[in-house]
């Protein structure tokens, strides 16, 4: 259970949970991979002594590294919205959390690249009144997400 279902109120509604798209961070895992690759063949090597055996098992949790922190951040960053509050909450050790009024989203924009238009991951920029502003790069499917707020904004549920 994420932040927004323990946070929000008995009378409030959840309209939608986004997460971050594993995608953007295929290119660090891929760096992650290789470490391993070349870490493992330099273990399994013979001859070598002590230390270069040590080494090598330094460069293989190194290239553990990118696959932990790729599942930890998309674990943990939601981006969605009740009837009554838009969340975005990021964080591995720590929270940050970014609440804001639905009825005070002013203008909420997706921008895909060439791999996102594809993939279906995005940035996503939320602006609220008085200058707030939210970005979540990476975004999973970020063209619902601005959809069912656009929707949702237009049925005057609010």
């Amino acid at each position: 259970m994420g932040y927004i279902e323990e946070s929000i109120n008995p009378d409030e509604k959840i309209i939608h949970i986004g997460r971050v798209s594993v995608f953007p961070l295929i290119s660090l895992m891929m760096f992650g991979f290789i470490l391993i690759l070349l870490a493992s063949a330099g273990i399994s090597a013979s001859g070598m002594s002590f230390t270069y055996r040590s080494i090598y098992a330094l460069v293989f949790l190194a290239g553990l590294y990118p696959f932990f922190y790729t599942f930890m951040y998309v674990k943990n960053t939601q981006i969605g919205f009740t009837d009554k509050r838009f969340f975005l909450v990021r964080g591995i050790f720590r929270k940050s959390v970014m609440e804001l009024d639905v009825a005070d989203v002013e203008l909420i924009v997706a921008g895909k690249g060439l791999f996102g238009k594809y993939i279906n991951y995005g940035t996503v920029a939320v602006l609220g009144s008085g200058g707030i502003l939210a970005v979540v790069k990476g975004a999973g499917n970020p063209d619902e997400l601005v959809s069912k707020l656009m929707e949702f904004q237009e049925s005057g549920l609010r």
